[in-house]
Formats: C-alpha cells, sequence, structure tokens
C-alpha cells in the first residue's frame, strides 16, 4: 500500500460527490470517489489517501460507523464529516469518537477547502513533535504573541510538544486537541482582538472578511493587543489558557453551537468542535479567556469507551 496525495470523498449522492470533488480540485487537490462506506474501505485499503471527506449519513455503513472502523485500522488518517440540517447531534459524537472536522452541505462550496487546509495544517503541526522527553513530571509555558494567524501551527506545535513528553494522549486525542486549539487560538485573534465578526465572512465571498482583517492589523488599539498562551501539564491532564485583549464577550449571548442555525455559523462550529473534543470549556466573566481542560484516560475509561462503542454497533 503506496502513501498517495489524494483526497478521497465518500458520499452516495453523485451530485454531491462531483460537486466537492470540483471544488477540491480547483484548490489544487488530486481527489478520487466513491458512492459509499464499504467502497472507501476498499480504496483505502489499496491507496491510503491525504484525508477522508465522508458523508455523515448514508444507507448501509453510516460516515459514523466508517469514522469508527478507519478510527482503529488507519489512526493517523483524518477525517472531515459532511453534514445535513439535522445531524449535529450525530457530527458531534463522530467528533468524539474520532472524526477531525466538519462542514454542513449548506455552505460547502464556500468552507470544504478552507476545512481540509486547516485539518491538514493542524495534522502536520502534530506529526512534527516525536522525540519523547522520557521523566518529564510536570511541566508550564507561557506564550505573548501578536495578531499573526500564520503562527497558530507553530503554536500548536510548540503546545503539543509538552503533550508528548508528558505521554497523555494517542495520535487521536492529540490531534482533537490540536483542531481545538486552533479554533480557539484563531477565535482570539481575529474575534478577540481585531473585533471581527464572523457574518462578514458571507459578504462578497469572504473578501470583506479577509480586507478587514489586514486593515486592522494596521489600526491602533487592534494592532496593539497580544494574544496570551498558558499550558500547564502533569501526567494526568493538559490545561491550556487562551486570552486575548479585545473587549471580550457575554457568556450568556452566545450561540447555541448545537442548532441547526448556528452550526453553520463559523463560530458556533468552532465552539462545537471545542466542546466535543475538550473534557471542559470555561470562559471567564470578561469574556476574553477560554480554559479548555482535556485528561488523560485511565485503560479503565478506555475499555468502558470500547465496550459502549461495541454495543452501539450491535
Amino acid at each position: 500500500m503506496t502513501d498517495t496525495s489524494h483526497i478521497l470523498v465518500v458520499d452516495d449522492s453523485p451530485t454531491q460527490r462531483r460537486q466537492m470533488q470540483i471544488v477540491l480540485e480547483q484548490d489544487g487537490f488530486a481527489v478520487r470517489t466513491v458512492e459509499n462506506a464499504e467502497a472507501a474501505i476498499a480504496a483505502i485499503a489499496l491507496e491510503l489517501p491525504l484525508l477522508v471527506v465522508t458523508d455523515l449519513e448514508m444507507p448501509g455503513m453510516s460516515g459514523l460507523e466508517l469514522v469508527e472502523t478507519l478510527k482503529y485500522s488507519h489512526p493517523g488518517l483524518q477525517i472531515v464529516l459532511t453534514t445535513a440540517e439535522g445531524s449535529e447531534d450525530v457530527a458531534a459524537d463522530a467528533l468524539r469518537r474520532g472524526a477531525s472536522s466538519y462542514v454542513p452541505k449548506r455552505i460547502i462550496l464556500n468552507t470544504l477547502c478552507p476545512v481540509v487546509r486547516q485539518v491538514l495544517s493542524v495534522n502536520q503541526a502534530a506529526r512534527s513533535v516525536r522525540e519523547v522527553a522520557k521523566f518529564a513530571v510536570e511541566s508550564s509555558l507561557k506564550l505573548q504573541l501578536g495578531n499573526d494567524e500564520t503562527l497558530v501551527p507553530h503554536i500548536i506545535a510548540r503546545l503539543e510538544s509538552a503533550i508528548v513528553e508528558m505521554d497523555l494522549f494517542d495520535d487521536g486525542e492529540r490531534m482533537q486537541v490540536a483542531m481545538a486549539l486552533d479554533e480557539a487560538l484563531v477565535n482570539a485573534i481575529i474575534h478577540g482582538n481585531l473585533e471581527i465578526e464572523s457574518d462578514l465572512r458571507q459578504v462578497d465571498d469572504g473578501k470583506a472578511y479577509v480586507d478587514m482583517i489586514a486593515l486592522r492589523k494596521t489600526q491602533s488599539p487592534y494592532s496593539d493587543r497580544l494574544l496570551h498562551v498558558e499550558l500547564h501539564t502533569t501526567p494526568q491532564q493538559a490545561v491550556f489558557k487562551i486570552r486575548d485583549e479585545g473587549n471580550g464577550f457575554s457568556y450568556a449571548d452566545l450561540r447555541d453551537p448545537t442548532s441547526a442555525e448556528n452550526l453553520e455559523r463559523a463560530g458556533g462550529r468552532g465552539l462545537l468542535l471545542i466542546r466535543a473534543f475538550m473534557d471542559d470549556v470555561i470562559h471567564n466573566d470578561a469574556g476574553n479567556e477560554i480554559t479548555m481542560i482535556k485528561r488523560k484516560k485511565t485503560a479503565e475509561e478506555k475499555a468502558a469507551e470500547a465496550e459502549v462503542e461495541g454495543n452501539d454497533d450491535n
């Protein structure tokens, strides 16, 4: 089996398969498509793709079942879900079970490629950290940075090194942590320090959003604000704190990320990912700091999870 650079698209709808293929190929990716999960497993056995994009709900083996199967057969393979309205609970479950991210079908034309590139970027940063300090028992790290979102993968790689040293999580769990960090860090820079509204992405195919980011980076007070990142690890857990110097927000006013309407908003999607991948998520009263806690699972907890998943398959 050879490692290739193509993306495998899995969807029972010929129209949607073709639509996703065109969008991805226009962004420079090589793409292959199959019509169901069983065909995907056979294709992956022959040639390992760079990433899998799969529909969540399909006849026969579902996207959730495909996620679970690939989690054990190819734990390093990243999977992006495409979700229809009304499937947000199943999407959250799939994220917890091993999927890397998801894209609502209504906004797939504008969102699929950025999400795929986000997952690949984060995965590359995570894979770059493999040397382990064997005797680490506790570590703390504080970073203070400007508002350069291109540094986010490097920040994640630095945080990942501390997690690897402590031997806290397996590859799949580290990828989940990395995805949550990516969402939280970008949110703190763009929406916190630069005060850019997510809804601006819908204006002029996102050009207004990009232009406003570039402008705010040159304007005071936005350009003067810093991003503060803290990590504290022990053999039991990792605690991440990310704080911006913006005006904050009211946590009570946050949209419910599990509702169909808000799932399709950028902010709702990011919060759902963070909640799915972290054990505890806490916002400060000022609304400019998020604390995310990920705990190491005991052998008993992993065995219990495997038993539950096995029962779900029966």
